[in-house]
Order: structure tokens, then sequence, then C-alpha cells
């Protein structure tokens, strides 16, 4: 008897193996998963319309998971696994901190971008189900700093280009708020870009002066300085800049 169930429970393992190694392999074959310091990426392998991945790429339908525990219970790839009921997956970034504990929120989205109100419907009822009460809401898709303080000796130009060298941005939107001091609004292709640049341009900050400092953009850290202000547009040349007309108040670009 003993010899029989010693048996049966080898061939129990061996299916449960054989399935999870097919599952594992179905996975993989679908989804390249990636880790670049604090964020988990799984990022799909399909290969999608130019059109279409640039629109993603800015953001287009993400959505903002939170209340992740902390823990290894709610892994990275089950959540992408429990997202996958409802539709293929573009991307999840997975953010984590310096043990590899889940920081609590993660940002989502699918390739099908009108599977976002769906997906904020039925992810939260899904995750439930699973005992898992993570919340699931639209991603602000934040994606633009503000850079302060900034030693009065750089001119515009010179910021540009040092800002250029740190981390690529596609807009920088200038404010003259006192006679040759400024303030500036960099905006990035999509969060995670703006994250990345976030971190790197701290890590240099001294370059633009003792106090200069950089933040996420918000509407209380940049009204009250821009209300009032002189604004033009300014064209850049490789050492020197030139203003332009105003178009509209409130800022120049480059």
């Amino acid at each position: 008897i003993l010899a029989f169930f010693f048996f049966f429970d080898a061939r129990v393992y061996a299916v449960y193996f054989f399935f999870f190694a097919i599952f594992k392999m179905d996975f993989e074959s679908k989804y390249c998963t990636s880790q670049v310091n604090g964020t988990i990426t799984i990022t799909t392998r399909k290969v999608l319309d130019e059109n279409l991945k640039s629109l993603l790429d800015e953001g287009k339908g993400e959505l903002f998971l939170s209340c992740i525990p902390r823990n290894h219970s709610c892994s990275p790839r089950w959540i992408v696994e429990v997202a996958s009921e409802l539709g293929e997956v573009y991307i999840m970034r997975y953010k984590i901190d310096f043990s590899g504990n889940s920081r609590g929120y993660a940002y989502l989205q699918y390739i099908n971008v009108d599977l976002k109100e769906s997906a904020m419907q039925y992810l939260p009822m899904r995750f439930r189900q699973l005992c898992m009460c993570l919340r699931v809401e639209p991603s602000t898709n934040n994606r633009e700093l503000v850079l302060k303080n900034v030693e009065s000796s750089l001119r515009p130009w010179q910021v540009y280009q040092e800002m250029l060298k740190i981390h690529p941005f596609t807009i920088v939107r200038v404010y003259e708020y006192q006679l040759d001091q400024f303030f500036y609004i960099f905006e990035y292709r999509n969060n995670d870009s703006a994250a990345s640049a976030h971190q790197r341009v701290r890590n240099s900050i001294r370059k633009f002066g003792e106090h200069a400092h950089i933040s996420w953009l918000t509407a209380e850290n940049i009204l009250s300085r821009a209300s009032g202000s002189f604004c033009f547009q300014r064209e850049v040349s490789q050492n020197r800049t030139r203003r332009v007309p105003p178009r509209q108040k409130g800022c120049f670009k480059f």
C-alpha cells in the first residue's frame, strides 16, 4: 500500500511540474522580464505597429495599480497573469525597494488601449476574488519636472545642453520670473522616462548651482511664481539665445 501511494504521489508531482513547466514556457514566450534599479518591467514580445507603439510609449491607456502588498505574495508576474485574462498586456512597471519588496504600486498598459475603462471595473473585482485588494485607477502619467533655483551665471541654453546630456527630453519651457532669473519645466516622453530623469538630475544637481532643486510639476509649485512674470519664446543656437516676440504669456520653449 505504501508503495502504491508513493508511486501515486510521484505521478501527481510529475504531472504538476509538467504543466507548471508548460505554463512557464508559455508566459516567457509572450513576455520579456527585466529589471533596472527599482523597476521590474514585464513587456510583450509581440511586434506592434509603430504608430500604436508610439502611442503606448507616451502613456496612452496607462493604469495605476496601488495597495500592492509589500511582501512577495503579489508578484509582478502574477499581476500580469491576472490582467491578461481581460486582454493582452503591453507592459507593466512594478516598483520595488532596495530589499526587492514591492513599494506598493505599479503601472499597467494593455495593447488595446480601449480596455482601460473595462479594466478599472474588472481588475479590482478579480483581485478581490483572489483575496488581493489592489486598487486600479487611471494613471496621471505625470511626465514634467521643474528645475528651480539655478545658478544665475548659467544661461538657458547652457541649462538646456546640460539637461540633454543627463537624460533626453521632448520640450523645455522656460519662465523668467525676475530679470535674468529663470525656472524650467522639462517634459519627457512618459512617466517612466521622467522618473529616470528625476533620479539622474538629482544625482547631478550640483551642476546647476548650490541651491538648485528638481521636483515633479504640480499646480502649487508653479502658478505662484509664474503669475505676472514676463515671458517670451527663445530660439537657441549653440552659444547664444535670441528673444522672439511672445505668442502666449506664460513661457517660452526650446
